[in-house]
């Protein structure tokens, strides 16, 4: 059910990213006299559990069978592509792997002398599910209801919005940027990222650094999952003053309530020259790059955000990059976005130089667009991806990476997880795509006009 590794610590719990287990627990909340989800709340989520059974396949190696009343480590690599859109299925997901991984050396034992003779595969795992989820068992579903009401209410009163933005900071004439997007899953390739970004900023030392995360700490943005997936694995560690973290907020951030991600993230010490905010400026003498909130208010700008954008792009003859989380446009979706409906007042003064976004899990080079020279997704940061070589490149797309992990064991496999690297040299800007493992594997780009 879980892969922790040889020290316990470091894996996700695996059925919490299996739409089928959610689907029962989120069966057993409901039934209740007084259910915490709406009956359109509940809908929501079973339509979205229903899309994700459909395009998930069943784990690869031994896994746990309910119906058989048997439960077996899983395949060594747990990467699950399903991470919740909905709010309360986030949470779910939330509550669920908190109690089991706080409580893990007590759920776990022995594994059979067959499992725990091969060096591949976990060597521990859980108690039954019966017995793991039981009426005053470890993880009472009980229990899991009562967090689910508490994570709602949370919801409701969700942090406050700061109209201000953070800055206008210094960004050196000469200066590096590292920008990953989606990062925040605590998978050990999303470590590996970190590490690799971690390199990159050293290896420029006496430069200007920057590191920017460009949203989304699964599964809730709970102060606890910032605690345990995010900082420790940072690239900029504390006490560094050498270097400066922006953070970005996204949906996942938000399906809290944004607690975690104003209250807790942006109040560490690294994050200071964000002030607070979950918007801001960065400028030199070349450049100016407007982080923006596009999930306080989902996929839309909260608060005066657009007319700040519209403000910078008519104050002066900088050449501007735009960070986000959400995408502005899509290739894989035909959606239209309120976010680029509310830059269209922006738009109208000038073109934007380049946009980097995530929210969709992909490393995207697109053709140069209407409104925007260098449109990139980079929302490959850290959750799992199927490998798809047949998928048909959409229309627009130059280029989408697509490499697998060697790694991975049977006929599922996983995209590589990855980031960029900006350079900026006076009115230069090079850009360099990496993967986890340090590889470059887009020919760098250099920002012209």
């Amino acid at each position: 059910m879980t892969e922790h590794g040889a020290n316990g610590k470091g894996g996700p719990v695996l059925d919490v990213l299996d739409p089928r287990f959610l689907r029962r627990q989120v069966e057993q909340i409901q039934d209740t006299d007084e259910p915490p989800l709406s009956d359109d709340d509940h809908a929501a989520v079973l339509e979205e559990l229903d899309a994700a059974e459909q395009r998930i396949p069943p784990l690869v190696g031994p896994h746990a069978d309910p119906a058989a009343g048997a439960v077996m480590p899983a395949a060594p690599r747990p990467d699950r592509a399903f991470f919740a859109r909905h709010p309360a299925l986030s949470i779910v997901q939330s509550t669920i792997e908190d109690c089991i991984a706080s409580r893990f050396s007590e759920l776990t034992e022995p594994p059979p002398p067959a499992i725990a003779e091969n060096p591949h595969l976990p060597n521990a795992q859980l108690v039954s599910e019966d017995d793991l989820y039981r009426q005053f068992g470890p993880c009472d579903i009980g229990w899991i209801r009562s967090e689910l009401a508490a994570g709602l209410r949370l919801l409701r009163g969700r942090a406050t919005f700061p109209d201000t933005p953070a800055g206008p900071a210094v960004l050196g004439n000469e200066a590096r940027m590292v920008m990953v997007g989606d990062w925040g899953s605590g998978l050990p390739s999303a470590h590996a990222v970190g590490r690799q970004m971690g390199e990159q900023l050293a290896a420029a030392s006496g430069l200007d650094r920057h590191v920017v995360h460009l949203g989304d700490l699964y599964y809730s943005g709970w102060r606890e999952e910032y605690t345990e997936r995010f900082l420790p694995h940072w690239p900029h560690r504390l006490g560094d003053r050498t270097i400066k973290s922006w953070a970005l907020n996204g949906n996942h951030d938000m399906y809290s309530g944004g607690h975690g991600y104003f209250g807790y993230l942006l109040r560490d010490e690294r994050f200071a020259e964000q002030e607070g905010s979950s918007h801001f400026l960065l400028e030199n003498d070349h450049w100016q790059i407007l982080g923006l909130d596009t999930a306080y208010k989902d996929r839309d700008l909260a608060g005066t955000q657009a007319d700040w954008v519209r403000e910078r792009l008519a104050a002066n003859g900088k050449r501007t990059i735009l960070l986000s989380h959400h995408q502005p446009f899509s290739a894989y979706s035909e959606h239209r976005y309120p976010l680029w409906e509310a830059l269209a007042e922006a738009f109208a003064v000038r073109r934007i130089d380049a946009w980097f976004w995530g929210h969709e899990h992909r490393c995207v080079v697109y053709e140069e667009h209407e409104h925007i020279k260098y449109p990139r997704l980079i929302g490959h940061g850290g959750v799992p991806v199927l490998a798809d070589d047949d998928e048909a490149r959409p229309e627009g797309v130059r280029y989408e990476y697509r490499e697998a992990s060697e790694d991975d064991a049977g006929p599922v496999r996983w995209r590589l997880f990855g980031f960029v690297v900006l350079d900026f040299d006076g009115a230069d800007v090079v850009v360099r795509y990496l993967n986890e493992d340090g590889g470059e594997h887009y020919p760098a780009e250099t920002l012209v006009p």
